[in-house]
């Protein structure tokens, strides 16, 4: 395509969503995708194994390859910006194949709730932003209203196929100790914090492990719900996309509803439908080998809607490494691209474009755009590309492995990776009668002995065999409950362009400066002594308990941050609809727009955003030619 209305850069929920509905509105779009199509055999020949099975070594051993990072592409990361040699880290979740991390997720289907996008008004009303300011901390608003997020919330959860029991998660909430308080100083809607609309997909079943968890739940008086799961419904047939969004638009005001939705159903999707999920259970961090997507994500929907499409292409093998940007005229034409087909002959292209839409995940979008436009960076005149940027404590559970009589009973292979969680605990509150943010508590359980192998020997090499063996043997005896903890954005913590560390192609690689600030430390504290409670009951039977900390330097898991959308240009880089405050024509769309994270996994809302923006670009386009005004101008 010589000139595109759109160059969309990045495939996953925000990428991969909006490439879709502007393409479907009409416009010409080419989207950019740094790796290759993973799920293409898929497509192209029958799966060579029995859907009823649970083959351990199919789904694991045999899979096909991570591919989370292209070859020779790492980041680097540090603690502290005194540390002058930040180490190559390689490891993360940076899925680089069509879908992008929408692939590789856990399928864990939160929508953010109403206080994520008031948490500064919350920590000011509680006499606490002094306190965090001190600290180091910056927790500000979003500049969007919840209520103008929740019909996209609903299109979103029909789009992923979640799975969920919508009266369950509203308990969880309601009963869990903080939510009185929250409400009182918030005076939020009640009809933001408990929507009516209704999971697409009956829950996911109960498995062993989420009966175990559920059932400690239950001993400590936490009010749980079934996971919510971007995944179509065991035993529930196919899924047919074009009715359940038929069914949102249903749950939208007509009246509110902006033009590209006042369509009919069968004008915005087509006849296509989805195969249900048969349990393998190894769908976290791994290419579903479901037949025609059980597991959701862009790759198992928009993307497919895409490629019928005569106005859209998509072009893998293709690392974008500069916006090119004219500063007089405060516009950016295109994307430059290395043509990685051959990694070891790379062809550099230009993909020429009205608008671009960068969508890399939060660490490499900041990248993406530090190596383009002005010397500092496009989108950062003020200083504030790149920080704020936030990770899930995702090291953070408690384990209980249950003796070995009952080897066997928890089964972990059944289901994924999650099932059922709470609320209870996204406020945590401390020895100061203080509410301080917490996360999700959600059940994980332990997939196959051949996993457990493989990342023993990994970290011990020189463990005997006695050791492999109990290791490998504990599996199915053994389960987790993990919190989805909160990461307050600090300033500090930020990526930027390492200056000493390139890739193979010799661009500079992104550092990650991320250190724990006193509220993450105060939340680690706070958890161990609920996260353990929970297994209390099972030491009865001799099971044994462990609170972990884990790898709590991980930083790959959840991005977000790097491009806070804001209406102040001093204090963030996107405005509320996510284009750059210094090149108009330049969007973010990813996790990176985020001014603060959640306690859960922020997927459905990347996809609720991208069809906010989508929508919102489609409504001014429809006017004439304001959508290529300058704001500053105007």
């Amino acid at each position: 395509m010589d000139n595109a209305d759109f160059v969309v850069v990045g495939s996953s929920g925000g990428g991969g969503t909006i490439a879709w509905l502007l393409a479907k509105a009409g416009f010409k779009v080419v989207v950019l995708e740094v790796g290759t199509d993973w799920a293409k055999p898929l497509d192209d020949e029958k799966p060579k194994y029995n859907p009823t099975s649970h083959d351990e070594y199919r789904y694991r051993v045999a899979r096909p390859e991570w591919k989370r990072r292209p070859r020779g592409d790492y980041n680097t990361s540090r603690t502290d910006a005194s540390v002058v040699e930040a180490e190559p880290f390689g490891a993360g979740w940076s899925a680089s194949m069509l879908g992008g991390g929408s692939v590789i997720w856990g399928a864990w289907a939160f929508r953010a709730l109403p206080i994520d996008f008031r948490l500064g008004t919350f920590f000011e009303k509680t006499h606490q932003a002094k306190q965090l300011r001190a600290a180091g901390y910056d927790v500000a608003d979003w500049p969007v209203p919840y209520r103008d997020m929740m019909p996209f919330f609903n299109v979103s959860e029909t789009l992923l196929a979640v799975c969920g029991d919508r009266d369950a998660i509203n308990k969880s909430i309601a009963e869990s100790p903080w939510y009185a308080d929250v409400r009182k100083i918030l005076k939020d809607d009640d009809r933001e914090w408990f929507p009516k609309f209704k999971f697409p997909s009956d829950p996911f079943p109960e498995t062993p492990v989420g009966r175990a968890v559920k059932l400690g739940f239950d001993k400590t008086k936490c009010t749980s719900a079934p996971l919510p799961s971007a995944m179509v419904a065991p035993g529930s047939g196919t899924y047919a996309t074009r009715q359940k969004i038929a069914d949102a638009l249903k749950a939208w005001d007509g009246n509110k509803r902006p033009e590209f939705w006042k369509q009919a159903a069968d004008q915005i999707w087509s006849e296509r439908v989805r195969d249900a999920c048969n349990m393998c259970g190894y769908c976290g961090e791994y290419l579903c080998w479901g037949k025609n997507g059980p597991k959701s994500g862009t790759r198992a929907s928009t993307l497919i809607e895409l490629r019928d499409l005569p106005n859209a292409e998509v072009i893998t093998d293709a690392r974008a490494y500069e916006v090119v940007y004219d500063e007089r005229i405060r516009r950016a034409s295109g994307v430059r691209y290395l043509d990685v087909r051959d990694p070891d002959k790379p062809i550099a292209r230009f993909q020429r474009g009205r608008f671009i839409i960068v969508s890399c995940g939060a660490v490499q979008s900041a990248r993406l755009l530090l190596m383009s436009g002005p010397p500092a960076g496009l989108g950062n005149s003020h200083d504030q590309l790149g920080r704020n940027v936030m990770f899930h404590l995702f090291g953070l559970s408690a384990s209980c492995t249950l003796p070995e009589k009952f080897q066997g009973t928890l089964r972990g292979e059944l289901g994924h990776t999650g099932n059922v969680t709470t609320f209870e605990h996204y406020f945590l509150k401390d020895e100061n009668d203080t509410w301080c943010k917490g996360g999700t508590l959600v059940s994980t359980a332990k997939k196959n002995p051949l996993e457990n192998a493989i990342t023993f020997i990994d970290r011990s090499p020189t463990a005997g065999s006695a050791d492999l063996l109990a290791r490998m043997e504990g599996y199915n005896r053994s389960m987790e409950l993990r919190i989805t903890g909160d990461d307050l954005p600090m300033p500090a913590n930020r990526v930027d362009l390492d200056p000493r560390h390139v890739d193979e192609y010799g661009f500079p690689v992104a550092r990650i400066t991320r250190k724990f600030g006193d509220a993450e430390k105060r939340m680690f504290r706070l958890a161990e002594a609920p996260m353990t409670a929970v297994f209390e009951r099972y030491k009865k039977i001799g099971a044994t308990v462990k609170f972990d900390e884990g790898n709590l330097r991980l930083i790959g898991d959840h991005q977000m941050g790097t491009c806070r959308m804001g209406d102040d240009p001093a204090r963030s880089v996107v405005d509320h609809n996510c284009r750059l405050h210094d090149a108009p024509n330049v969007f973010v769309v990813d996790s990176s727009f985020m001014p603060t994270g959640f306690g859960l996994n922020p997927m459905v809302t990347v996809v609720a955003n991208a069809l906010r923006v989508g929508t919102w670009i489609v409504q001014e386009a429809s006017k004439g030619d304001q959508l290529e005004a300058d704001p500053v101008s105007q």
